[in-house]
């Protein structure tokens, strides 16, 4: 005599059940979960960030990014924050800045046409493929506020 009565209801059916159940939980929504973008570690932010006045102008410079990331670094965003004068500055307040600009990945410097009696504060950003973007480098600041105008 056969163990278990009728071979239906072994192992076989408890199986096909159990995979149908699975089937039905893995498709019974039909959303799907949100895109994952790839992991990327990020791009250390520009290194070496200096600016210096050249007549009418601020040129901004940078270092060369690390050499582990250089083919990675598809070019830089300059990012720019004004305070003109009379206006004060508000410590621990949060700095609002706007990109003005955009450098290639083997450019090193940044030209900004400059007005006396303005405090300009800069940034640079390494930029990467899919729209990845450094962080901040560190603040550049370039005070122009009380200028010394030209006397007669």
């Amino acid at each position: 005599m056969m163990r278990g009565g009728n071979r239906w209801t072994g192992g076989w059916v408890r199986r096909l059940c159990l995979l149908c159940a699975l089937l039905l939980v893995c498709v019974a929504c039909g959303r799907k979960a949100p895109p994952v973008p790839p992991r990327f570690d990020g791009l250390t932010p520009p290194a070496g960030v200096a600016a210096h006045v050249q007549g009418e102008a601020i040129i901004v410079t940078w270092t060369d990014p690390p050499k582990a990331e250089r083919r990675l670094v598809t070019g830089y965003r300059i990012y720019l924050s004004t305070l003109d004068e009379g206006e004060e500055v508000c410590e621990g307040c949060p700095v609002r800045f706007e990109k003005i600009g955009d450098a290639g990945p083997a450019d090193r410097r940044f030209r900004l046409d400059v007005s006396p009696g303005t405090r300009y504060l800069l940034e640079v950003r390494a930029t990467a493929e899919g729209g990845y973007v450094s962080d901040p480098s560190k603040r550049v600041k370039v005070d122009l506020r009380r200028a010394l105008s030209p006397t007669s």
